[in-house]
């Protein structure tokens, strides 16, 4: 039988842990703060363009919100997996812009996973078990998946400590040394291609999406309007040199 669980030693322990405790969450919300602030400078015109993608994606869901529609296994399984990606967009923003990178690289590579699981269930060619196949996604986004894969299960050292290596000034050391922070640090080329990769995987989800509109419902497709604005998010990804080939296969109207 299990012993009664001691309250006031319980409570002893918590007054006497509750500073350093707070300490820790108060240094990450600082930091985490800083650092967001720094990215929100660094993303330029990025910014507009994450709001007519997500505006788009959240209009084309709009319209089919509580519809009734029949549906079987594959419908069943893309729903699942467009409202996975959904649910982790704010978590995923978050963590790029609080430079919390090794967690945003985790959650961008199951965006990635997220896309390839919809075009296999598509293609009635996904795996019961494993990792999608990843082969399935255009070239620039598969080349990705390795670096990705990396940062998740924190596999190869020199990723690991580059995401956490202080590189502040620190007086009177003695010789070379190697200073680690427990804080997150702006590094704002890295929070630019996280937030533009993110946006760009928003643009084939959306891709994923209209087709799930155009067969599944009535006049629920997305229209020429949002279609072009697509087109000019696009635009601005490239003159912010975030696309270099404009292949964004938009929808269709």
């Amino acid at each position: 039988m299990t012993e009664t669980l001691n309250e006031e030693t319980i409570e002893r322990h918590k007054q006497e842990l509750i500073e350093p405790a707070a300490t820790l969450y108060a240094v990450q919300k600082v930091y985490g703060d800083q650092a967001k602030a720094k990215a929100m400078a660094a993303y330029g015109r990025l910014i507009d363009a994450h709001l007519l993608v997500t505006g788009v994606l959240a209009s084309g869901m709009l319209r089919i919100n509580g519809a009734v529609v029949e549906g079987d296994q594959t419908a069943f399984e893309r729903d699942a997996l467009f409202a996975a990606f959904v649910i982790g967009l704010e978590p995923c923003e978050r963590a790029i812009a609080e430079a919390r990178y090794l967690q945003a690289h985790a959650m961008l590579r199951q965006e990635l996973e997220i896309l390839a699981q919809l075009k296999a269930v598509r293609a009635n060619r996904r795996k019961l078990n494993g990792a999608p196949n990843i082969a399935v996604l255009e070239q620039s986004l598969a080349r990705l998946y390795g670096g990705l894969s990396a940062a998740a299960h924190v596999s190869q050292h020199d990723l690991v400590q580059s995401a956490t290596a202080w590189d502040g000034q620190m007086e009177n050391l003695p010789g070379p040394t190697n200073l680690t922070r427990y804080f997150p640090e702006t590094d704002e080329g890295l929070a630019r291609r996280s937030y533009a990769l993110h946006i760009y995987m928003i643009l084939r989800l959306i891709e994923e999406l209209s087709v799930d509109l155009a067969s599944r419902y009535d006049n629920a497709g997305f229209t020429k309007s949002e279609a072009e604005a697509l087109g000019l998010a696009v635009d601005l990804m490239v003159a912010e040199g975030m696309l270099e080939l404009v292949d964004a296969s938009l929808p269709e109207t």
